[in-house]
């Protein structure tokens, strides 16, 4: 039976998809003189913020603008810089960020059946703040671990371990690590729990060409998110559902795999990429 959930923080229960996360990371580098994509800032999301903005600076299409703005590569120096400028936003986001859809369902589900509920995060614990407490929702996690707490944060499964013996939650394979990112997918299979995907519910903004017609949007969506199911299992999602709101069923269906015999298969540790040199 499953003992605890584990859900990402910042992206997963707050803020769905990282929108306001990667528009600030967005508006930073604008206001730099670096033009990038959505996609680009995208690379790393879930990962600790330092590791996620190293992950940015190391592509090449992103080195190669930051040389011609700068004279020089971004290095550790850089990605200090932008994490600081964008701490603001980051305690923005979690002191003011729309919930995810269904989560009230979710966390009411747990309570019911009195399974135990935690987070990893990928922020600093001191931007976290009373999130979840009886004074901000009138549903509450018992347990919130951030990277700075442990020796490495997501991909690792160090935060997982950290909350599993908090808990003292065994075996590992009665806890369920729900998130929307790749690392979040990575951090659970590394751990040996079962790994839940959630897609992102929100719409990203359209071109015009893109908003000119209902079946055009139809398509972009459903392209959209058949990727976003494939990333998530890619990274090793055991399921994918559409919204936190799923999560009551999702439960009941790995109880049933549990009573069949099904186990979380165990997956190598996957390492986070390197920063960028000085």
């Amino acid at each position: 039976m499953i003992q605890a959930v584990i859900f990402n923080l910042e992206s997963t229960l707050l803020d769905p998809g990282g929108r306001g996360l990667i528009q600030g990371m967005l508006d930073i580098f604008r206001w730099k003189g670096v033009q990038v994509t959505e996609e680009q800032v995208s690379h790393g999301r879930g990962l600790p913020i330092r590791d996620h903005i190293a992950n940015v600076l190391g592509l090449s299409e992103v080195r190669k603008k930051w040389l011609e703005c700068f004279g020089t590569h971004p290095g550790r120096t850089d990605i200090e810089h932008i994490y600081l400028e964008l701490v603001p936003v980051l305690r923005s986001l979690i002191q003011g960020a729309e919930p995810a859809i269904g989560i009230d369902k979710a966390l009411h589900e747990l309570q019911d059946r009195r399974i135990q509920s935690g987070a990893t995060t990928a922020c600093p614990m001191e931007l976290l703040g009373p999130i979840f407490t009886p004074a901000q929702s009138p549903y509450t996690l018992d347990c919130i671990v951030a990277p700075c707490e442990v020796s490495q944060g997501r991909p690792y499964p160090w935060m997982i371990y950290d909350i599993a013996h908090r808990l003292q939650v065994f075996p590992l394979s009665d806890i369920v690590k729900v998130g929307d990112t790749a690392a979040d997918m990575q951090e659970g299979r590394n751990a040996g729990v079962w790994t839940v995907g959630v897609l992102n519910q929100n719409k990203s903004a359209l071109t015009a060409a893109q908003t000119s017609s209902p079946e055009i949007d139809d398509r972009v969506a459903e392209e959209r998110r058949r990727q976003s199911v494939y990333g998530l299992k890619r990274a090793g999602a055991h399921i994918v559902m559409n919204s936190i709101g799923d999560l009551p069923r999702i439960l009941r269906e790995i109880e049933m795999l549990q009573h069949t015999g099904g186990y979380p298969s165990y997956t190598k540790q996957v390492k986070t990429a390197m920063m960028p040199p000085s």
